[in-house]
């Protein structure tokens, strides 16, 4: 059994140096090991429900499922936890994870800089086809929320990495009758259904993606935009419609219908991402 290392010996190893940003499951903070002032991003999870836990074995406890599901992985588009610390009077988990100074949220790059080509849009999108195949089929996770914040970018090496599995679950048969993750994009069959599977849902975020990526805004405002979605003619003009794989790569992703969205296995094959 692994002993759970505790906050005294959190503090006694590493400082705190600065907020790198916060979400609805958690806050992330740099922090510099104080023997060798080697660069950390650190995860706090205060008070995780019941629900959101599981039994480790290697602890014999129960733990963040977003903790148990990182332990579990190895991918170069994720983001490696290190070490994991855990205050008993707070009930609150600090998650140590690896820190990567090139990189910042894929959101953010967006943001400052505009759409990006069609060469690097197909390059992150094909990285991150990759990953969640590599969850899905070979890990049986399912991220549960795949957008641009979740998503750290290297505009030197074109790299992306994977974060925050906050909402991550079981790979599960059956669809999802609960809401995780970020409204704006989940598919709308949720909305219309109040259910959702995993794969089609994947491929409807990868979608949300990819018009983020070459547009430079995300497809959907709120829910309601979702939820009355019909087809690309409710976009007003976006600026990829200009060339006709690109269009098509998004309209098959983003299909209103479940059924007649392109498979997540036949995805990659697009002659879009060839490029």
């Amino acid at each position: 059994m692994t002993a759970i290392k505790t906050l005294k010996q959190f503090r006694n190893k590493f400082k705190v140096t600065k907020l790198l940003g916060e979400g609805g499951y958690g806050t992330v903070y740099l922090c510099v090991e104080i023997s060798t002032r080697v660069l950390r991003a650190v995860k706090r999870l205060p008070n995780v429900k019941d629900t959101y836990t599981s039994l480790c074995p290697r602890r014999q406890r129960q733990v963040p499922n977003e903790i148990l599901f990182l332990e579990s992985i190895s991918h170069p588009s994720i983001v490696k936890l290190l070490d994991v610390y855990f205050d008993e009077d707070t009930n609150t988990w600090f998650l140590v994870q690896e820190y990567h100074p090139g990189f910042e949220e894929l959101f953010s790059y967006v943001n400052n800089n505009g759409p990006m080509t069609t060469r690097d849009s197909s390059s992150i999108v094909n990285q991150l086809i990759r990953v969640v195949m590599y969850l899905l089929h070979d890990r049986m996770i399912d991220h549960r929320d795949i957008k641009d914040e979740n998503i750290l970018y290297n505009p030197k090496t074109k790299q992306i990495k994977l974060i925050d599995f906050g909402s991550a679950a079981k790979l599960s048969s059956e669809p999802y009758t609960s809401f995780r993750g970020t409204d704006v994009y989940i598919p709308p069959e949720y909305y219309l259904n109040r259910k959702y599977s995993a794969l089609p849902a994947t491929v409807w975020a990868i979608g949300c993606i990819s018009f983020i990526l070459l547009e430079g805004e995300c497809p959907f405002d709120n829910r309601e935009a979702v939820k009355t979605f019909t087809s690309m003619s409710d976009f007003k003009d976006p600026k990829f419609l200009r060339q006709t794989k690109r269009v098509n790569f998004i309209e098959q992703c983003l299909n209103p219908s479940a059924d007649k969205r392109i498979d997540l296995s036949d995805i990659s094959a697009h002659p879009w991402l060839q490029i």
